[in-house]
């Protein structure tokens, strides 16, 4: 990692407390905790993906929501959902990401590693997934614990018919570009450090490391890139659709230490290929129905400068809210921001 002779912050001291823990543990399922993170603008998004949930298996009352400002915290308790809320982080209340990324919801992701270490930190393991997204089955299934994370991916092309290793996106060649949107991750001394070195480049004070991290770090997804291409990480099977295991020959140093699974592209879409690449990845759904298999969820998560996230899922049929912001499928009351 590129860091000046600056001298580094000290380590964070997590800040979860023995009430929080006991919570924790009463929320638990097999060591994961099932998080979503949510602030007030975007709560008609948590009623959109517990909604989805009710088509499932899973048990939505497992659900916590990391509630980013405090109204969130209070409507969402309100309706009987248990949340988890940092004062002490940064946070605003509006849709910051309506129309494009602002500056207020930039600076809401770079808190974003705290929460992490904080978490891991407790020794629970973290399965962590957007308010913006829908799904077809358990998030459990993303859970592996023969590996130390599982990542749903950001390339803007199916591996079936790009190189993985070769997306103009990409930045570095071991692992390609992840999303942080939807991932599972182990707890251990090793998934904190990766959190602690993305916390150490965002608050270093170092001149070369500031223009660094301007041009290629950026935010929390784009530094998790960076990271598990520096030589820590190595993929392992089994692989997307499209990456084959000779693909994944000399890429890897015997000094890997976190074995990375990514989730298959078309039974964890992105936004981008679910926007952009529909016609393909409708063909690739069929391929993968003839295999058995179904998808498990899609991710909302594309270009709003375009189209807001809202106008793109009523387009794809992704929107299972009515008018007044009930539950098409089961009707629980709308988890609305108080007036």
């Amino acid at each position: 990692m590129a860091i000046s002779s600056a001298p580094l912050p000290p380590p964070r001291i997590p800040n979860v407390n023995d009430t929080t823990k006991r919570e924790f543990l009463n929320q638990s399922m097999g060591n994961t905790l099932f998080f979503v993170p949510v602030n007030s603008g975007m709560l008609h998004w948590a009623d959109n993906l517990i909604c989805s949930l009710r088509k499932t298996t899973f048990d939505t009352s497992k659900i916590i929501f990391w509630a980013l400002d405090l109204p969130a915290k209070v409507v969402l308790e309100g309706k009987g959902y248990v949340t988890y809320h940092d004062p002490s982080f940064f946070a605003v209340s509006g849709n910051e990401n309506y129309r494009g990324d602002t500056k207020a919801y930039k600076k809401m992701m770079l808190e974003r590693p705290k929460f992490f270490i904080d978490i891991l930190t407790t020794g629970y393991d973290i399965l962590f997934v957007d308010a913006d997204t829908v799904f077809f089955q358990s998030p459990l299934l993303i859970r592996d614990l023969e590996v130390d994370g599982v990542f749903s991916t950001d390339n803007r092309e199916f591996y079936q018919t790009h190189d993985a290793f070769r997306d103009v996106w990409r930045r570095g060649s071991r692992v390609p570009p992840i999303c942080n949107g939807i991932f599972w991750m182990k707890s251990s001394t090793n998934s904190i450090k990766i959190w602690q070195d993305m916390l150490d480049t965002f608050n270093h004070h170092g001149w070369w490391t500031a223009i660094w991290r301007s041009i290629y770090f950026q935010d929390d997804q784009r530094g998790m890139d960076m990271l598990l291409n520096d030589g820590r990480a190595e993929l392992v099977e089994p692989l997307p659709s499209g990456i084959k295991p000779d693909m994944l020959q000399g890429r890897y140093s015997q000094e890997a230490e976190l074995s990375i699974r990514l989730l298959d592209q078309t039974t964890v879409v992105n936004g981008h290929l679910l926007k952009n690449r529909r016609s393909e990845y409708e063909q690739n759904l069929v391929k993968l129905r003839w295999g058995g298999k179904d998808r498990l969820a899609v991710h909302l998560n594309w270009d709003t400068k375009q189209m807001t996230k809202e106008q793109g899922a009523k387009e794809m049929g992704f929107w299972l809210l009515d008018e007044e912001g009930h539950c098409n499928i089961r009707s629980p009351e709308p988890l609305s921001a108080p007036s």
